[in-house]
């Protein structure tokens, strides 16, 4: 595991997995929205530097995941220029202690899935990070 630097590294941290070419977010804290709009793009910039990494495990245990502002900025401003930067699908493990029957029923994160399929890119949520490692070596 390559640990990468961050700006904000008491409340993001960034990993690359090389052997499974999968880059791993973890939020340390809850955050606000111009600060998880840094944490993007830290991420992207991430992902474009390691061969444009499209498997992404995003752990967002410790902050708010179903935040309306956040969920539409995701979805209309930075999810749709994913596919066209990084190549298809681009696929995002969610650990965040809901599992994808849990996050289906909630408005803001099934918003969060359907976007991600409109735009090439496959999201899911996972309660362990065990299974969401599992589900991202399975995708292409």
């Amino acid at each position: 595991m390559k640990v990468l630097s961050t700006q904000q590294a008491s409340a993001f941290t960034l990993a690359y997995l090389p052997d499974q070419h999968i880059l791993i977010g973890r939020w340390l804290r809850p955050v606000l929205l111009s600060e998880l709009q840094a944490h993007y793009r830290e991420l992207l910039e991430a992902a474009l530097v390691h061969g444009h990494c499209r498997h992404w495990l995003l752990d967002v245990r410790r902050r708010r995941i179903n935040d309306a502002d956040a969920v539409r900025w995701f979805g209309e401003e930075f999810s749709p220029q994913l596919p066209q930067q990084l190549g298809q699908p681009v696929v995002v493990a969610y650990f965040a202690m809901v599992g994808q029957d849990v996050a289906s029923t909630d408005p803001a994160l099934w918003a969060n899935i359907r976007q991600g399929s409109m735009h090439g890119a496959a999201y899911c949520y996972f309660d362990q990070e065990s299974k969401a490692m599992e589900w991202l070596a399975q995708q292409p």
